[in-house]
């Protein structure tokens, strides 16, 4: 499915237009305010370049295939390390994480995050926690995709969808819960 999606990506942004995608847009929007850039944008224009889909983690490049199909930013993370219920809510001042690289990160005030009873797991800005990454042994994933401004739930079904169906392809008997819509609290 990777070489797939692969070549749909080049059919689909011929001369890397794929920054005029709305999608794409509506991402860069929302990276634009905090000074930054749309990361999903620049990992698909290094497939476009020839650099094929791979990961280590079955669950990582299913990820980040639909990712990278779709132009939807998705996190993913180790059910099994969750700590309660997850809220969606929008960073404070002096909030802290430990980013996937196991760098600490001072979260910007404003950017979209998700806790759990310990503390954020994500960010739009700067991705998935060290605590809750998906790591090779990990055998149950949550998947979240990032609704910024100008794109739809409904466009976030339709990527954790074929998500999903990447998911069964390698694993067929996995049970796939269906996709639930959080809002910021």
């Amino acid at each position: 499915m990777q070489r797939e999606v692969e070549d749909r990506l080049r059919r689909r942004f011929p001369g890397e237009s794929i920054d005029a995608d709305p999608v794409a847009q509506a991402y860069a929007g929302y990276f634009r305010r905090f000074g930054s850039r749309y990361p999903v944008v620049h990992q698909a224009k290094t497939i476009l370049a020839g650099r094929p889909i791979e990961s280590p983690s079955a669950l990582v490049e299913a990820m980040f295939t639909a990712e990278v199909d779709s132009l939807v930013l998705t996190s993913g993370h180790d059910l099994d390390v969750l700590a309660g219920s997850l809220t969606v809510d929008v960073a404070r001042d002096g909030d802290r994480y430990t980013k996937i690289n196991g760098k600490e990160q001072a979260l910007k005030p404003g950017d979209m995050v998700v806790r759990d009873a310990e503390g954020v797991i994500a960010s739009v800005l700067y991705g998935p926690d060290f605590r809750t990454r998906l790591r090779e042994e990990s055998s149950a994933a949550l998947f979240g995709a990032w609704c910024p401004v100008g794109l739809t739930a409904a466009a976030a079904e339709v990527h954790l969808d074929f998500l999903a169906a990447l998911l069964r392809q390698e694993w067929p008997d996995a049970a796939i819960e269906p996709v639930r819509i959080l809002h910021a609290s």
